[in-house]
C-alpha cells in the first residue's frame, strides 16, 4: 500500500483537491481522472435523476411567407394532459386578433398540430394552419374590420403560446407553459416594390428578384378603395410581376374620392404599362379582379385587344358576370382556339 498515490490511499474534498493541484503536489493526470470518475459515479447519476425539461413549443421555420404552413409542436409536457396552444397578434392598426385550439397530450407529453385534433377553440379537428385562418377579433376589439396588410415591408409577428388547461386567452387566471414568435411576410427577400405614378396611373409594381423577364398579373381590387398591395407582393415572392392598380379613393386620383373618376382608358394604360415593362412577358399576363375588379377584368378581356390566348385570367367572382360579357368572353376564347 506504500505504492499506493495519495489522492486514492486517502480520500479528500474537490476544492482540497484542486488547491493540491494549485501547489503542484498531486499529478494533474491523476486528478483529473478522478474527478471524471466521481462525476459518472456520483454527480451523473444524480443530475439525470433531478433533471426536468421544461415545456417547449416550438414553430418552424420561425420566418415564412403567409401561404407556407409552419410545423408547431409541444414538448416535455405531462402526457394525457389537456393543454391549450393559441396565436395572438396585432394588425398595422394596432387590434389584436387572436385564435385558440384545446388540445390532449400524446403519451410522450408531445402535442403535435401536424397530426392532432383539437377538441375545442376556434376550430376542431386535424388542422396544421388553423391558428392563422382562424384568427379573430379579440374580445372588446373594435367591430367590423377586415384584416388586411397595409404595410408588406413589415411582417405579421404571431405570438403563439402554450397554456394550462383547456382555456381561453381572455382568462387572465390561465397559465403560460411557453412561448414562441413567427414572422409571416408577404414579400419574400429580393422582391423589389415600386410606385408608379406615370400616365396617370397610381398603382404599385412589384418585381420578383433577378432580371426576368417574369410572367406578370395585373391585380384589381374592389370599391373598398385605395391602393392593396398584400396580393401582388406574394405574387412577386411566388415569381410573377404584379401591378397592384388604385382606381377608386385614393389621394393621388381625380376628385372628389367619393366616387370612380377614372375612364375604361385608365385601365388599358395600366394593362399597356405592365405590358411594356422590361422585365415582363409582354405575352404572359394574366388579370385577377375582386369585387368591382371582376367587373373591370371582364371588360379589359374582351375589349383591350390582346388576343385572350396570350394571357391567363383569373376571377375572384363575388358577383356573376353579365350575359353580355360571358359571351363576349366565349365568343374571343373561340375565335383564339381557331
Amino acid at each position: 500500500m506504500a505504492d499506493t498515490p495519495l489522492w486514492i490511499r486517502a480520500p479528500i474534498s474537490l476544492t482540497a483537491t484542486q488547491r493540491l493541484i494549485e501547489l503542484k503536489m498531486i499529478p494533474c493526470i491523476g486528478v483529473h481522472r478522478s474527478l471524471a470518475c466521481l462525476w459518472h459515479a456520483v454527480g451523473g447519476v444524480r443530475w439525470k435523476s433531478s433533471f426536468k425539461a421544461a415545456p417547449l413549443l416550438t414553430a418552424a421555420p420561425a420566418r415564412a411567407l403567409v401561404d407556407e404552413p409552419i410545423s408547431i409542436k409541444g414538448r416535455f409536457l405531462p402526457p394525457h394532459s389537456p393543454v391549450t396552444v393559441c396565436a395572438q397578434m396585432h394588425s398595422d392598426d394596432g387590434d389584436l386578433w387572436e385564435a385558440f385550439a384545446h388540445y390532449n397530450t400524446n403519451s410522450d407529453g408531445t402535442v403535435n398540430l401536424t397530426r392532432d385534433h383539437s377538441v375545442g377553440g376556434s376550430y376542431l379537428g386535424c388542422e396544421l394552419m388553423g391558428l392563422f385562418w382562424g384568427l379573430q377579433l379579440a374580445p372588446g376589439s373594435r367591430e367590423g374590420l377586415r384584416l388586411r396588410k397595409k404595410n408588406v415591408e413589415t411582417p405579421y409577428v404571431v405570438l403563439m403560446s402554450l397554456m394550462k388547461g383547456h382555456v381561453s386567452p381572455s382568462e387572465r387566471q390561465s397559465t403560460e407553459l411557453a412561448a414562441v414568435t413567427t414572422e409571416r411576410w408577404y414579400m419574400a427577400p429580393g422582391v423589389q416594390r415600386k410606385e408608379i405614378r406615370q400616365d396617370g396611373v397610381v398603382a404599385t409594381l412589384f418585381l420578383p428578384p433577378g432580371p426576368g423577364p417574369f410572367p406578370a398579373v395585373l391585380d384589381l381590387w374592389g370599391r373598398g378603395g385605395g391602393l392593396v398591395e398584400y396580393r401582388s407582393a406574394l405574387f412577386a415572392s411566388r415569381g410573377y410581376a404584379s401591378l397592384s392598380l388604385a382606381f377608386f379613393n385614393h389621394k393621388d386620383l381625380p376628385s372628389p374620392q367619393s366616387r370612380i373618376n377614372v375612364g375604361e382608358s385608365y385601365f388599358k394604360s395600366a394593362f399597356h404599362l405592365l405590358q411594356d415593362h422590361r422585365q415582363v412577358c409582354a405575352d404572359r399576363i394574366g388579370l385577377i379582379g375582386l369585387s368591382y375588379g371582376v367587373y373591370v377584368t371582364l371588360r379589359l378581356a374582351t375589349q383591350t385587344g390582346v388576343k385572350l390566348c396570350q394571357k391567363v385570367i383569373l376571377f375572384d367572382l363575388y358577383q356573376r358576370p353579365s350575359r353580355k360579357h360571358r359571351q363576349a368572353l366565349r365568343s374571343r376564347w373561340q375565335d383564339c382556339r381557331r
